[in-house]
């Protein structure tokens, strides 16, 4: 509906133009929304107040000569009206909110499917945690942001692909190798050292004990036993890791590996490009990068004095790989640590003629865990974090999937245990599951009665009339829109927050016919019962529609 109000009034500014009511100026960026007080209409818009300094006229004065001049030539709206200081307050017509319903049941999964992304496309590149250990929380948090959000992607018309960058080359996974040798030889020697920076946890022990019993350590020397400790500790890790996610509905298109990278030639590719454009230059034996050109404060080492690589360097032509392999677009998730890592990527890029919105980065913060009033902050098996399988295997895939989206991803998040175990309203997954499976209740009853949905409802819709019923379908009316705003400003938790609307929505809207019979869905009325079933089933299609995109079950029973 918003994008059709949309269209009326790029059609009336136009004709404005055209027939010189306003001067022909360029468009500034306006807002559509919803008014917070519902006597203000169904939509509101600042259209006028944004022209007002290209006009050099009053907000009102335009406001008003837009009204007057309205093309409406499908008869969206039932009215509009000024309203200060210059906004402009529309009413739709009846009939377009029960068009909407009728579209909801035709197209149903498909409902709030466009073509906003013209088929770009995007390479979305998250979790790609280090082989070395367990998934940890802010993994898992990192995990449902991006799958949701490729999701939504998809749904809404771009050509989504995920990638998990395996950082399985540098000081991290000698140091697991490390770990684990020194915890297969303590098995025999408790006395053996422990790397002061070791990896600590059960599962280290664990990777001694299997690795030990597929090689025999004790043959190699040390350093041989090593480098096959952290070989075969970082393929069991991994393989781990894709369990956790695959257990968590996370699929991945490409598992890039960085050791990869750097035997394929394309990091000494990357170094060469950037001499030619007289971007490097050596000091104090370092080779350096002139990133301080480019927005960084400060130019950044890629070559360290003992000819070792930075992660920096790799970065840059893992980039320059991504758009090598035809992606218009990257999106990164990274931890909130990375935040300074930023400006120095972007000007890297930068250096070899990216644009400013070719990458962006997506910074998820951390979660704490919280069990009858207190933080949970170790675990038996990770040793110093909570792993993501442990808080999954407790309250389920549902549930930490859909709490990890009810906050933006820039803001802290405190995940309750005893609050997802209640089933009642203070659990919002529960509240939201519990719509639809009530829904599907209500038809069930419905076809025990011998009442089901009418092939063609024609006019039968305008017996809705209750308000709690047209605030109903201007909500499932605004979920496409929703989705477009979602894929525009990288912001999935933004469906929880609507699907929890709704959910509340519809649980007030029944709940009127426990106190007045003639308000339930199913009455003695049976087109009367038609309509709100026709509602109740536009409703349950969003709800489902929306927790499939949130990776997330809508159960029939409950």
């Amino acid at each position: 509906m918003k994008s059709k109000l949309n269209a009326v009034l790029k059609s009336t500014i136009d004709h404005c133009f055209e027939c010189g009511f306003l001067n022909k100026t360029h468009i500034p960026d306006y807002v559509i929304e919803v008014p917070n007080n519902p006597d203000h209409g169904h939509f509101a818009t600042n259209l006028p107040l944004t022209l007002a300094s290209s006009q050099k006229r009053s907000p009102m004065e335009i406001a008003s000569v837009m009204v007057d001049n309205l093309m409406d030539e499908e008869n969206l709206l039932e009215n509009a009206e000024v309203a200060a200081p210059g906004f402009i307050n529309f009413r739709i017509n009846p009939d377009k909110w029960y068009g909407i319903l009728s579209d909801i049941v035709r197209l149903k999964g498909d409902y709030g499917q466009n073509r906003t992304g013209n088929n770009q496309k995007v390479l979305v590149e998250f979790v790609s945690a280090n082989p070395t250990g367990p998934l940890h929380l802010g993994h898992g948090r990192g995990a449902a942001l991006g799958d949701t959000l490729c999701r939504i992607l998809s749904f809404c018309g771009y050509d989504v692909a995920r990638e998990f960058y395996i950082n399985d080359a540098g000081q991290q996974t000698k140091m697991l190798g490390e770990s684990i040798f020194s915890r297969f030889m303590q098995m025999n020697n408790p006395d053996f050292p422990f790397p002061e920076n070791g990896y600590h946890g059960d599962y280290i022990l664990d990777l001694a004990k299997t690795i030990s019993g597929k090689v025999n350590l004790n043959e190699m020397s040390e350093q041989e036993a090593i480098d096959s400790c952290t070989r075969e500790g970082k393929e069991i890790m991994l393989e781990e890791t894709k369990q956790d996610l695959a257990q968590f509905r996370v699929p991945f298109d490409f598992w890039y590996s960085e050791s990869d990278l750097f035997s394929s030639g394309l990091l000494e590719d990357t170094l060469e490009k950037l001499k030619r454009k007289k971007q490097l230059y050596e000091n104090e034996g370092a080779l350096w990068i002139k990133t301080s050109d480019f927005g960084d404060d400060k130019d950044r080492v890629i070559r360290k004095k003992d000819g070792e690589f930075t992660y920096f360097a790799s970065d840059i032509s893992y980039h320059l790989e991504k758009q090598k392999r035809g992606f218009a677009r990257a999106i990164n998730i990274w931890g909130a640590d990375h935040h300074g890592y930023i400006p120095r990527v972007k000007a890297a890029l930068s250096a070899h003629g990216f644009s400013e919105n070719w990458l962006s980065v997506l910074l998820v913060q951390l979660v704490k865990l919280w069990r009858d009033g207190q933080e949970i902050k170790m675990s038996k098996r990770a040793g110093d974090f909570v792993t993501l399988r442990e808080l999954v295997d407790e309250v389920g895939v549902d549930a930490v999937r859909f709490i990890f989206l009810t906050k933006n991803h820039d803001s802290p998040l405190d995940f309750d245990i005893d609050l997802v175990k209640k089933q009642d309203s203070d659990n919002p997954v529960y509240y939201v599951q519990y719509a639809h499976a009530r829904i599907c209740s209500i038809f069930r009853k419905a076809n025990s009665e011998g009442i089901s949905l009418p092939e063609k409802p024609d006019g039968l819709l305008k017996r809705l009339a209750l308000d709690e019923e047209m605030a109903l379908i201007r909500i499932i009316a605004g979920f496409p829109s929703l989705l477009e705003d979602i894929s525009g400003a990288l912001e999935p938790h933004r469906l929880t927050y609507y699907l929890t609307d709704l959910a509340a929505s519809f649980h007030r809207y029944f709940n009127l016919g426990t106190k007045v019979p003639d308000y339930r869905i199913v009455t003695n009325d049976r087109t009367m019962s038609q309509a709100r079933l026709f509602l109740a089933q536009a409703i349950r299609i969003v709800i489902a529609n929306g927790l499939e995109l949130l990776g997330i079950s809508a159960p029939e029973r409950m």
